[in-house]
C-alpha cells in the first residue's frame, strides 16, 4: 500500500517536528506526515540548553512542551581562570531530549499531523518529471511526497541519498550527569569553560534534571575539523579538575555539523531542515536554532506548494536572510577569529564586553535589545582593541 502526502518529514526531532507544526499553521490544507526511525520516548544525546526564543516562537503556535525543565536565568564564560557571568531573567531552560522530543511529538499528533516512530526510512528516489519522492520504510511502508525535507541530522539518509556533499565543518561532544561538585555555580547558571586553550572548544556544566533528581550535565565540545583530539580524554581531565572521579560516570558521544555559508541546503523537492543543514559550529547549540528552522521552513513551504514550484532554489537565500541566517554568518566568523593565534588576545578582549555579552543573551532568550546596547558593546570592543594594541606597542 502507497500512503500519498503532500510533504513528507524525515526525522521526529525538534527541527522535523518544528516544521510539521509551523507548515500545519500556514497551510493546514497540505497533508503531511513524520517518519522518525527511533521509538518515543527515545534516548537522545544532548546537553539540552534551549533559548528562550525557541519557546517564544512555539507559543506563537499555542505549543507548549510540557516537560521538566530547569530555567536559566544566567551564562558564565571561563577564560584563564577568569569567570564571567552574565544575568537575564527568562533566558532559557534546560531539558531531557528523550522528555522534549517525545513532549513535542505529541503536540504534533494533537494537530492532526501522522507521525510514526519506529519508522526508519531504507531508500528514498526523487522523480522530479512525475513530481514525486517515492520513500520506502524498515517497516514496509511505502510513502509518495511531492517534496520531502530531511531533519535527520548529521548522519541522516535524506542528504546521503539525495547527493548532497558531505561538508567539512564538523564537530564531537562528550557528556554525562554527575552529582554536584564544589565550586559549581547556582543551578540557574549554565557554564562554558574555556580555560584548555589547546582545546578547540569548550567544556561545560548545564544543571539537569535526570528522573527527578537535580544533577549536572557536563561535557567536552571539540570542532574536528580544526585538528584531531580526545574528547572523551578532555572531559576526564575536566571532571578531575572539579573533584570528580571520571571512572564513575557513563560516558555519551555524538557528532555535529556545522553550518557552511554559501553552501547547498536545498535540492528540487529536497528541502534540509536542522543539524542535516547545518547549525551554530563555533557553540554547538542545536535545539533553539532547529526549532527556529522550522518557523522559517513552515512559511516558506507553504508558498512554495501554493505557487506549485517545489524547486526550493532560494531557501538558503531564504535562511541566511533571516535572523538564523544573520547568527549563522556572525559565529562563524568569531569561530574562524576566536579559534586561530589570535585567541589569547582575544580572550583577553572578551572579559571587557560585558555589554556584548548582554546584547548574545537577549538575541539567546528572544528579547529585543536597543541600539544603544548594541552601539555601547562596539565601544566597549574599541576601547579593549585600542588598549590592547597599546600595551602590545
Amino acid at each position: 500500500m502507497v500512503t500519498k502526502v503532500d510533504l513528507l518529514v524525515v526525522g521526529g526531532g525538534p527541527a522535523g517536528l518544528s516544521t510539521a507544526l509551523h507548515v500545519r499553521h500556514a497551510a493546514p490544507h497540505l497533508a503531511m506526515a513524520v517518519l522518525e526511525k527511533a521509538t518515543y520516548p527515545r534516548e537522545k544525546i544532548c546537553a539540552g540548553g534551549v533559548g528562550g526564543r525557541a519557546f517564544k516562537l512555539l507559543d506563537k503556535l499555542g505549543v507548549t512542551v510540557d516537560c521538566p525543565k530547569v530555567h536559566l536565568d544566567a551564562i558564565a564564560l571561563r577564560f584563564g581562570g577568569e569567570t564571567v557571568v552574565a544575568r537575564e531573567p527568562g533566558l532559557g531552560a534546560v531539558v531531557r531530549r528523550a522528555e522534549f522530543d517525545h513532549a513535542l511529538a505529541q503536540q504534533v499528533i494533537a494537530r492532526g499531523i501522522e507521525v510514526r516512530d519506529g519508522c526508519g526510512v531504507e531508500t528514498i528516489e526523487i522523480d522530479d518529471e512525475r513530481d514525486h519522492v517515492r520513500v520506502t520504510t524498515d517497516t514496509g511502508d511505502v510513502y509518495e511526497a511531492r517534496a520531502i525535507v530531511g531533519a535527520d541530522g548529521v548522519g541522516g539518509i535524506v542528504r546521503r541519498q539525495a547527493g548532497f556533499p558531505r561538508g567539512e565543518l564538523r564537530a564531537q561532544a562528550v557528556e554525562l550527569d554527575t552529582e554536584a561538585a564544589p565550586g559549581d555555580l547556582p543551578r540557574d547558571t549554565i557554564l562554558f569553560s574555556f580555560d584548555a586553550r589547546d582545546l578547540n572548544g569548550y567544556a561545560w556544566d548545564f544543571p539537569t534534571v535526570v528522573d527527578g533528581q537535580p544533577l549536572v550535565c557536563r561535557g567536552a565540545y571539540m570542532i574536528r575539523n580544526l585538528g584531531a583530539d580526545d574528547a572523551r580524554a578532555r572531559l576526564r581531565a575536566y571532571l578531575t579538575s572539579r573533584g570528580l572521579d571520571p571512572t564513575r560516570y557513563r560516558y555519551k558521544q555524538f557528532a555535529e555539523r556545522g553550518y557552511e555559508p554559501g553552501a547547498e541546503i536545498a535540492r528540487p523537492r529536497v528541502l534540509l531542515v536542522g543539524e542535516a543543514a547545518g547549525i551554530d559550529i563555533a557553540t554547538g547549540e542545536g535545539i533553539g536554532q532547529a526549532i527556529e528552522y522550522g518557523a522559517i521552513a513552515g512559511p516558506y513551504l507553504a508558498r512554495a506548494f501554493a505557487r506549485d514550484n517545489l524547486r526550493f532554489s532560494d531557501w538558503r537565500h531564504t535562511v541566511e536572510r533571516h535572523h538564523l541566517g544573520w547568527q549563522f554568518t556572525i559565529r562563524h566568523w568569531c569561530y574562524r577569529i576566536f579559534y586561530s593565534e589570535r585567541r589569547p588576545t582575544v580572550e583577553k578582549i572578551l572579559l571587557q564586553l560585558p555589554a556584548m555579552f548582554r546584547v548574545g543573551m537577549q538575541d539567546f532568550a528572544g528579547l529585543p535589545f536597543s541600539k544603544l546596547t548594541l552601539a555601547r558593546g562596539a565601544g566597549q570592543f574599541l576601547g579593549a582593541y585600542a588598549r590592547h594594541k597599546m600595551r602590545a606597542e
